[in-house]
């Protein structure tokens, strides 16, 4: 199972970091494309015109990405420590921890570039009510950021208990 998790892991990183690669090389040829925000413009003019809440869409969905990026690499430094069967190691409680924060700071970034996607469509007067991912994306990634900090406080538990009956045995 654990190999499983780790194989699943690591893809998604390497599809991730070809995902971002790809963003650097697809924004400088005019053509943006998100989730959050649609822009598709014609020449270089019309780019440097935007508003300035696309901009800030933009940069927020960029600084999300790599929020989760960092996330899952924490997370894939944990299943390395996994396979090598050492659960009570330092190592994997930060590297949960810090996993799980990054998880949540990326819900809370990506909640605020919904929300100026929200205001930029208000402005133009598109009000409507639909029932999406926008809400459930952001508060899966803090239940599961929130899950990977409490389990990193349950293994520092666990290996306090284990190093107080070491010492007694």
């Amino acid at each position: 199972m654990i190999r499983v998790l780790k194989l699943l892991i690591d893809a998604l990183f390497i599809l991730l970091c070809l995902g971002l690669s790809g963003f650097i090389f697809i924004l400088p040829f005019e053509i943006y494309s998100t989730r959050i925000v649609s822009v598709q413009v014609k020449s270089f003019e019309e780019l440097n015109n935007l508003p300035f809440l696309y901009w800030l869409g933009i940069i927020l969905s960029i600084i999300t990405y790599i929020l989760f990026l960092i996330g899952l690499n924490y997370l894939k430094k944990t299943t390395n420590f996994f396979i090598r069967n050492t659960f009570f190691h330092n190592t994997i409680i930060k590297c949960l921890k810090r996993s799980g924060m990054f998880f949540i700071l990326s819900a809370i970034v990506l909640s605020i570039a919904y929300i100026i996607a929200w205001m930029l469509e208000a402005s133009k007067g598109h009000i409507k009510l639909i029932l999406g991912t926008n809400i459930m994306i952001p508060l899966f990634l803090c239940i599961v950021g929130l899950f990977f900090i409490l389990q990193s406080e349950i293994l520092d538990r666990a290996k306090s208990f284990k190093d107080e009956n070491d010492l007694t045995v």
